[in-house]
């Protein structure tokens, strides 16, 4: 009788995974160990090397794969009931070279006055983008999984895919941190009931390649935003730091923070304007109470927007007025150093958001919420009051249940059906007080 456990063969994924954008993954230590300054620092060798856990990136894949291939999920993963099974994967640490640790400080936004909260700064250290690193998993096939090989092999494709595309790993993922991606992916597969491929494969000898077709790799439920956004005049956000106006070569971007922050608040007032309860906010962006230790992690990502050199950057000296007396108060004079597009040139950027697990009426609330982004609704970051930050679209993709839809800048669905789009809105205006206690009310 044959041992269920014993090796049959194996199939080894392999290529360079690449910083899309800054990552973050906690050391999980007390900040007095390591650094007393800052708040959260990332995770490194002894020899101070970043890396990307295995542990961190089996996680990922396996939650990402529910979505494709969810009947290879135990075969691949394991599992830990009854009839507990060992994973078939082995996935290793990936060690990053030509990295580049910075510091970065965030700050707490109230809610109701829209300014920063007293003692709500912090700090935390992330990778720069560009980093790399050597991926490597194997997955062994046992006597066991006899009958499950082209079932493990389509979801290790579908793995491959999705590494190819990119995935999110680490902390702060909902705000555009951590994503990788690994363009030169490739699987090669050992059948060691043959003796050439045992032979190859003890010689350390490239096994059989296995084609990896494209694949859409968006779940039919998430729903996907891609728009091209310029900048209407000025935007400024913050920093404690100055790297940016001293040293040009520092690429200036806009945090996916400060972006997921500005998109909640305004489904927030859309939400108020229909007379509908703040409920599907919290659902959608996700909430933290200290008070009561209660959180949820919120289903909608956005990217981090990076600016190319087609902005410009100068000091624009201010002053402070005394109220009282309408004159400029005394030593009150300071410098904000805002970007601004160039001289008859339009400032592009694009601006992406992603729901998982997207419900109709949720779908409808993001689109009322591009229809304002498109039409310069919305600012970005500090000194919007006096007219920074305003943003407008040229043009809108959005992907929905398998479906793909454009939107121009005069609001026309140039692709796809607009009835669809108009039904998505419909169904916010028609939710049920189960989902947002629905009240009397229009947003025209």
């Amino acid at each position: 009788m044959l041992n269920s456990a014993s090796v049959i063969g194996r199939y080894t994924l392999t290529g360079t995974v690449k910083l899309i954008s800054p990552l973050v993954i906690r050391a999980g230590v007390s900040n007095d160990i390591l650094n007393d300054t800052v708040d959260d620092v990332v995770v490194t060798y002894h020899d101070g090397q970043p890396f990307i856990p295995g542990t961190s990136l089996a996680g990922v894949l396996r939650q990402a794969i529910q979505g494709f291939e969810p009947i290879s999920e135990d075969v691949l993963f394991g599992s830990i009931d009854d009839k507990g099974t060992q994973s078939a994967l082995q996935i290793n640490d990936i060690p990053l070279d030509n990295t580049n640790i910075v510091v970065r400080d965030g700050i707490r936004i109230d809610d109701v006055r829209g300014v920063t909260e007293d003692g709500a700064k912090y700090d935390f250290e992330v990778i720069e983008s560009g980093a790399t690193g050597q991926l490597r998993i194997d997955c062994v096939i046992r006597q066991c999984h006899k009958n499950e090989v082209d079932k493990i092999e389509r979801a290790l494709v579908a793995l491959a895919n999705l590494l190819k595309n990119g995935i999110s790993i680490g902390a702060r993922t909902v705000n555009g941190l951590g994503r990788v991606a690994c363009k030169d992916i490739s699987l090669v597969h050992y059948d060691f009931t043959k003796p050439d491929h045992v032979k190859a494969w003890l010689l350390r000898k490239a096994g059989t390649s296995v084609a990896i077709p494209e694949r859409r790799m968006v779940a039919d439920k998430d729903l996907v935003i891609d728009m091209e956004c310029y900048l209407e005049d000025t935007v400024l956000i913050k920093s404690i730091f100055e790297e940016a106006w001293e040293d040009k070569s520092v690429a200036l971007f806009i945090p996916g923070t400060s972006i997921k922050g500005v998109l909640c608040h305004h489904c927030s007032r859309i939400l108020q304007a229909l007379g509908r309860s703040n409920q599907a906010v919290d659902a959608l962006f996700g909430y933290s109470i200290e008070k009561t230790n209660e959180s949820r992690k919120g289903r909608v990502m956005v990217d981090e927007v990076y600016f190319d050199k087609s902005f410009t950057q100068e000091e624009q000296p201010r002053i402070r007025v005394d109220r009282f007396t309408g004159g400029a108060m005394n030593g009150a004079l300071f410098q904000d150093h805002p970007v601004r597009k160039g001289k008859g040139k339009q400032l592009v950027f694009p601006l992406r958001m992603i729901i998982k697990d997207c419900s109709d009426s949720e779908a409808g609330l993001a689109l009322l919420l591009v229809k304002d982004l498109m039409t310069g609704q919305i600012t970005l970051g500090a000194n919007r009051t006096i007219g920074y930050g305003r943003i407008k679209g040229n043009s809108v993709t959005v992907q929905y249940h398998g479906k793909s839809y454009g939107i121009d800048s005069t609001g026309k669905v140039t692709e796809g059906e607009a009835i669809k789009l108009e039904a998505l809105v419909q169904a916010l205006h028609q939710s049920t007080e189960d989902t947002m206690l629905a009240k009397e009310g229009a947003h025209e």
